[in-house]
C-alpha cells in the first residue's frame, strides 16, 4: 500500500485506496454480519489501508458501529475516518431532521462519535447537497466543529461544483476551517465530473474521493452491460485479459490514474481482497489512454467553444480538450 496526503490543503496522509462501509458485511439474506464486518477491516488493514469511509445513514447507522467497533480493537490512531451527515440513521426523518443546516449538523455528528467510539472524525463530509441551506451555514458549522475538536477536516459530497465553490470562497473569505475533499461519483462510465469539478479540486487542492468506482457492478467482469456500457467494458475487458487480471482492477486502476482514492466497497472479505490487487496492477500511460478513448464523451457548451476556438489560434488544447 501506498500513501499520499488528503489534497494540497492539508498534511493528511491516506492510504491511496478508501474503504467504503456502506455494505460492509451484508450477507445474502440483507442482514448485517459483525464476524464477516471485522474480517474485512482487518484484511484491510493488514494490508496497511488507512482511510475507511462511512456514513451515519450506512445500514441505519449499523455500519459505524461495527467501524467503532473495530477502532476500538485495533487502535483508533492508526485509521483516518470518514464519516457523512444529511441523510441520518432513518429510512424516513423527520423535516427537521434531514438536511445540511446546523441543527442537523450537531445533532447528526454527536451520534457517528458514539457509534464509533471515538472523540473526533478527521473527515466529515456533508453527503448530498440539500439545495435549500447556505453554503456560509454549512461551513460556519464545519468550523464550529473543528474548533471543539470534533471533526478535524470538512468536505462535500455529491454538491454541485458551483455550491463547492462557493463554499470554499466563503470559508477563505472569513477564515474559517477549510475544504479539504470532495466525494463524488467517478467511473469509466460516469466522467461527468470531468467538467467542473476535477478542474475546481485541481485548482484548490482538494482531495477527490471517487465513490462507485465499479459503475455500481457494470464494470465487473461477467456481468451484463447495458448497451451504452458495452463499448467501453469490451475495452475493459481486452486490457484486463493483457495484464492477466479481471475487469474490476482495470476500472480501479483506471480511477487510481486520474488522481482519485477510489472507495472500494466490499461486503465480504473476498471482495476486499479481488479489489487490492490493483495495488499491484503494472497501468501504463497507453492502458489509460486506450480507455479515456473509449469512454470519451463530449464536453458541450462552453468548453467545444472554447476548444475548437484555441486550435483556431494555434493553441494546444491539452487542458480544454473535446472530450471527456
Amino acid at each position: 500500500m501506498k500513501y499520499r496526503t488528503l489534497g494540497e490543503g492539508t498534511g493528511l496522509r491516506v492510504s491511496e485506496v478508501a474503504l467504503g462501509t456502506g455494505r460492509i458485511g451484508i450477507g445474502g439474506g440483507g442482514e448485517s454480519d459483525p464476524i464477516e464486518a471485522g474480517r474485512v477491516l482487518r484484511a484491510f488493514a493488514d494490508a496497511g489501508g488507512t482511510l475507511i469511509d462511512t456514513s451515519s445513514a450506512y445500514q441505519g447507522g449499523r455500519a459505524e458501529e461495527m467501524l467503532g467497533d473495530f477502532l476500538a480493537e485495533a487502535g483508533r490512531d492508526a485509521f483516518v475516518v470518514s464519516s457523512k451527515y444529511t441523510r441520518t440513521t432513518m429510512r424516513q426523518p423527520p423535516v427537521a431532521a434531514f438536511g445540511n443546516h446546523r441543527g442537523a449538523m450537531q445533532r447528526e455528528v454527536e451520534g457517528s462519535l458514539r457509534r464509533l467510539k471515538t472523540d473526533r472524525i478527521d473527515l466529515y463530509f456533508a453527503h448530498l447537497d440539500d439545495g435549500l441551506t447556505p453554503v456560509e451555514e454549512i461551513m460556519r458549522g464545519f468550523d464550529e466543529l473543528a474548533r471543539a475538536g470534533k471533526i478535524v477536516h470538512a468536505g462535500l459530497s455529491n454538491f454541485p461544483a458551483w455550491r463547492t465553490a462557493a463554499a470554499a470562497a466563503a470559508a477563505a473569505a472569513r477564515g474559517t476551517t477549510p475544504l479539504a475533499a470532495v466525494q463524488l461519483q467517478y467511473n469509466l462510465l460516469e466522467r461527468s465530473i470531468e467538467r467542473e469539478h476535477l478542474p475546481l479540486a485541481r485548482a484548490r487542492g482538494f482531495g477527490v474521493l471517487a465513490w462507485s468506482p465499479l459503475a455500481g457492478g457494470r464494470l465487473k467482469g461477467g456481468s451484463a452491460p447495458a448497451v451504452d456500457a458495452a463499448p467501453v467494458k469490451d475495452v475493459v475487458e481486452r486490457v484486463a485479459r493483457e495484464l492477466a487480471c479481471d475487469a474490476a482492477t482495470i476500472a480501479l486502476a483506471w480511477v487510481m490514474a486520474k488522481g482519485a482514492l477510489p472507495v472500494i466497497g466490499a461486503r465480504h472479505r473476498g471482495h476486499l481482497e479481488a479489489s487490492l490487487r490493483t495495488l499491484e496492477l503494472r497501468f501504463t500511460e497507453g492502458h489509460v489512454q486506450r480507455l479515456d478513448a473509449a469512454s470519451a464523451k463530449p464536453l458541450g457548451y462552453p468548453y467545444d467553444l472554447v476548444a475548437s476556438s484555441r486550435e483556431g489560434v494555434g493553441i494546444a488544447g491539452d487542458r480544454v480538450g473535446a472530450i471527456l
